[in-house]
């Protein structure tokens, strides 16, 4: 995102700042250095660590840059730290405050102020890299300079300034690459960050796996993620770009070019009034949710620890923590409770079950329950089979149930659970439940509301 500043500050560049991370200066005994060599040596640790900032870390915020009102029409920024899309780091040591009246007559340009209506203008705020020079010395005088100048500045002083930009925010995290693309975009997928579009080869992929991973047994899950989480993480590292030079296809060293390397601090919406050619501020709204974060790493080390513990925590309560020797992991079927239907013709339920079952042993094992008023009534069950061809477990009443809300029970547990045939295990309980064992399984306990009452008046 470029604003209507260039990038020079007094007599400093962006050349005064020499970045030539792959370069390194050799000094030899009895050398003589010039102004080229010393920009050499300061210029590669800089760019290294420009490169490792950029690629490595990111573009966002360290700490503060808080954004808020003072009073209506004035916007102040606290101070703060920040990493630009060019890996350098943008310190800002005073409060900067921003008139919203002056910002909209220097952008602001309706074509046409005749009558009375109410606008948008939206805005992004960002911090920009800023540099100045510092502390003049004596030099020796350039014969070809005609000034006859014999001071120069000695000093590079690093900072920022804070621009509020007319338009919409870019995105979080920016786009990657002469190409323009989202990156990580299969990671991204594979974690719920981002949907799979339909011309989207790669994205689909990654949902495929997505769904393939939450389609294993628990156990084979997180070695499962692991591998695929590699795969895609090289498939998409291979695809990012550099970013290209403005207007050209030549690549820059790092992800973003100069003109997009700014640090979005918020996104801003500014309400406007225009009335018989004279405009004023209704309303300003602030969101800073559209600006990126860069977490420290003991941060990410402690919210990792959390995770952990939590995963731990519930394996142990399955007693997966510690599995004992010669133990199969190996559980039954288990049954879709979110895609159980109601026949009002056949007075029976339908209920999906992810793998077959012994026909002898479902008889017994499905009880059914409406609540009334005075407390639960026990539906009479007529029949009980398993249909193996759509491979549903079929429960027929005597008629329909007697109250709206139903409770439905297939035992998993106990001596008479329905088994599966292979494995041969007992039921698991309902998909995306906790585990079970191949020796005791889990009861299937599903509740329907109305649903059969609903079908019938319709």
């Amino acid at each position: 995102m470029s604003a209507d500043h260039d990038c020079s500050c007094g007599d400093c560049t962006t050349a005064d700042l020499p970045v030539n991370p792959f370069e390194a200066l050799r000094a030899r005994q009895g050398m003589l250095l010039g102004e080229d060599d010393f920009g050499t040596l300061m210029g590669n640790p800089r760019g290294k660590q420009m490169l490792h900032s950029a690629w490595l870390h990111g573009t966002g915020v360290a700490w503060g840059y808080q954004v808020r009102k003072d009073g209506d029409l004035v916007l102040e920024i606290q101070p703060g730290l920040a990493v630009d899309g060019m890996g350098r780091e943008l310190a800002l040591d005073s409060t900067v405050r921003i008139d919203l009246r002056d910002w909209r007559a220097r952008h602001d340009h309706p074509e046409n102020q005749d009558g009375c209506r109410t606008r948008t203008i939206s805005a992004c705020l960002v911090a920009e890299f800023d540099c100045s020079t510092a502390r003049p010395v004596p030099t020796l005088a350039d014969p070809c300079d005609v000034t006859r100048s014999h001071d120069a500045a000695s000093r590079v002083v690093e900072g920022a300034r804070v621009v509020l930009v007319p338009g919409e925010c870019p995105p979080c995290p920016p786009l990657t690459g002469c190409r323009g693309e989202s990156p990580y975009h299969r990671l991204r997928i594979l974690l719920g960050l981002d949907q799979a579009g339909d011309d989207d080869p790669a994205g689909l992929a990654a949902a495929e796996a997505r769904t393939e991973i939450a389609e294993l047994p628990r156990h084979e899950r997180i070695p499962a993620f692991c591998r695929r989480l590699r795969c895609l993480a090289a498939r998409d590292a291979g695809r990012i770009r550099p970013a290209c030079q403005e207007g050209t296809d030549v690549p820059t060293r790092f992800p973003v070019a100069e003109q997009d390397a700014a640090v979005v601090l918020a996104c801003v919406e500014i309400d406007v009034r225009d009335e018989d050619g004279c405009t004023t501020i209704d309303d300003v709204r602030l969101d800073d949710c559209c600006r990126c974060v860069l977490l420290s790493t003991q941060t990410i080390t402690e919210l990792l620890c959390a995770l952990a513990a939590c995963v731990l925590e519930r394996d142990y309560e399955h007693g997966l923590h510690e599995p004992q020797p010669g133990h199969e992991p190996v559980e039954g079927p288990r049954v879709h409770a979110d895609q159980v239907g109601w026949d009002e013709e056949e007075r029976c339920y339908r209920v999906p079950v992810t793998g077959a079952l012994v026909v002898g042993s479902v008889r017994r094992a499905v009880t059914v329950h409406s609540l009334s008023a005075r407390g639960w009534v026990e539906e009479d069950v007529e029949s009980v089979h398993f249909d193996q061809e759509e491979s549903h477990l079929v429960v027929r009443l005597a008629a329909s149930p007697a109250n709206d809300v139903v409770r439905m029970v297939v035992k998993g547990t106990g001596p008479t659970p329905a088994f599966g045939v292979a494995p041969a295990a007992p039921l698991a309980g309902v998909w995306g439940g906790p585990p079970a064992g191949r020796h005791d399984g889990r009861d299937a306990v599903i509740t329907l509301t109305g649903a059969p009452r609903e079908q019938e008046e319709s």
